[in-house]
């Protein structure tokens, strides 16, 4: 079981890695054409599309997902599926008038001037997006992972390559910008339109679109909680500060976008997965193996990406974003406790007990409106990273804290850690001392190897490591055999 999650992660991690890669190697390009001010203005437009998405779902992916992998249910999947896809083009349709209609309003709130157009062309992406997430999150309950990974890498390249039209061809900035993701978005909507219909057909069922909103009704509160969340470090840096404060952290997220390449595409793998496999007598021992895997992975990217991000945006990027050094480490561990989230959120999602996923969010995202209030205003885009950072470990540690009440599993955090308190300590030490760069390839290399030692010794008797070992052996047997046989095949010719 683990090496089918493994190879689905790995798939899903492709594609990812294909996204994040193109997308850091054309930053050179962006930065010397955008102004930080730009930048500030297309990821505050980025946000209302990401929660926005988020909002409309209202937890309807997570209400499919429960119903498809349930046995009784198994008939009645294409309904599910059209009835689904129904709710949200209707929700996505309505949030696009609401939007559209008060365009001029959210502009003048988030940029302080009439910048409307680009508001509105935000919310008719919205209505795409909805589709696009829906058919993705689709192809990954029918296992389709290559399919996934086809069609997430043909996107990435239309997206690419039109805004290397628009922005950098025709220079048309981030109209250009925005004209280019609603088309790649278009392009994705037709095709999901066309997918879903072919295969399940269109018959819905009125009775079917109540119980999928009465699974999902309690994420409406998560949604609009999970707005705050995601836009609350934006918005207080627009206004306390500016958009070129708003572009340069989008900067330093987008190389901290990097850790969620693997926590991504785990999680892209994993909510189908631990649904599946809830039936299985050692379950738990599986969830338990999958979030120490998770965590030691992104404990070691978190630490390298920490260590060397000023290196990776004097190469990247222009110096007007080399400040974005700063909240790189902040960012990056905010993305491993979000990810991280999706992992011990099982114990909820099996036991049906989502609900509590309400005051969960709404806690977290008070504490984020809490420290922003306080820490923005004097730390600037350092101090909105850390307020995002304490909000993301809040709501995972209160997810944690819950989902073990009702489905407790034994995930050996203690191991975890012995390897993420060494590693914040010498992130920063380097920070607080500004070393140079042979030090801290010396210091890093160091970390690295004393850490695959303790992971090498901690479970070298494992059965997933003997495993390895074994196939090792057996890949040498044969080779040690053929050499014989070869040996025997010239002597015999002498």
């Amino acid at each position: 079981m683990l090496k089918r999650l493994a190879k689905e992660s790995f798939v899903y991690g492709l594609s990812g890695y294909l996204s994040k890669s193109i997308s850091l190697l054309l930053l050179p390009l962006y930065t010397a054409v955008l102004t930080t001010e730009d930048y500030g203005i297309l990821d505050l437009l980025g946000t209302i599309i990401t929660v926005s998405t988020f909002l409309i779902v209202s937890g309807t992916d997570t209400s499919v997902g429960y119903y498809y992998f349930r046995k009784e249910h198994f008939e009645e999947r294409p309904v599910i599926i059209i009835s689904s896809m129904y709710v949200r083009l209707l929700f996505s349709a309505a949030g696009f008038i609401i939007i559209s209609f008060f365009s001029l309003q959210i502009s003048l709130l988030l940029f302080g001037r009439d910048l409307s157009l680009f508001v509105m062309i935000t919310g008719f992406t919205i209505v795409f997006q909805v589709l696009h997430s829906f058919l993705f999150n689709l192809l990954r309950l029918e296992f389709r992972v290559w399919l996934y990974t086809i069609l997430s890498s043909v996107y990435v390249l239309i997206s690419i390559l039109l805004t290397v039209y628009y922005v950098l061809i025709e220079q048309m900035g981030v109209y250009g910008a925005l004209i280019a993701q609603s088309i790649a978005y278009g392009m994705i909507f037709l095709f999901t339109i066309i997918y879903v219909f072919k295969r399940y057909g269109r018959s819905y069922s009125f009775d079917w679109i109540k119980k999928i909103l009465s699974y999902g009704y309690p994420l409406i509160g998560t949604g609009v909680a999970v707005w705050v969340l995601g836009s609350t470090d934006r918005y207080f840096l627009a206004h306390y500060a500016d958009l070129s404060s708003v572009g340069i952290y989008a900067v330093g997220a987008k190389l901290a976008s990097i850790v969620g390449i693997i926590g991504g595409a785990l999680q892209m793998a994993w909510s189908p997965y631990s649904l599946d496999i809830q039936y299985e007598k050692n379950a738990k021992e599986i969830y338990s193996k999958v979030f120490q895997l998770y965590s030691y992975i992104n404990i070691v990217l978190i630490f390298v990406i920490s260590m060397f991000s000023i290196d990776i945006l004097k190469v990247f990027t222009q110096p007007d974003f080399y400040s974005a050094k700063a909240v790189v480490p902040f960012l990056c561990v905010s993305v491993f406790f979000t990810n991280a989230y999706f992992i011990v959120t099982v114990g909820i999602n099996i036991t049906k007990k989502i609900q509590h996923t309400i005051w969960i969010t709404i806690t977290s995202a008070l504490v984020n409106i809490g420290l922003n209030f306080l820490l923005t205003p004097t730390f600037g885009p350092v101090g909105a990273a850390f307020c995002i950072m304490s909000a993301n470990f809040m709501i995972f540690l209160l997810t944690y804290i819950i989902s073990q009440k009702y489905y407790k599993i034994n995930y050996k955090y203690r191991n975890i850690l012995i390897m993420l308190v060494p590693a914040s300590a010498i992130i920063f030490a380097a920070y607080y001392m500004n070393l140079k760069l042979m030090p801290r390839i010396i210091i890093s290399g160091l970390y690295l190897v004393l850490s695959s030692i303790y992971i090498y010794f901690k479970y070298k008797d494992s059965e997933e490591f003997l495993k390895i070992v074994n196939k090792i052996k057996k890949l040498k047997s044969k080779e040690e055999a053929e050499k014989s046989r070869d040996e025997i095949s010239k002597s015999s010719g002498l």
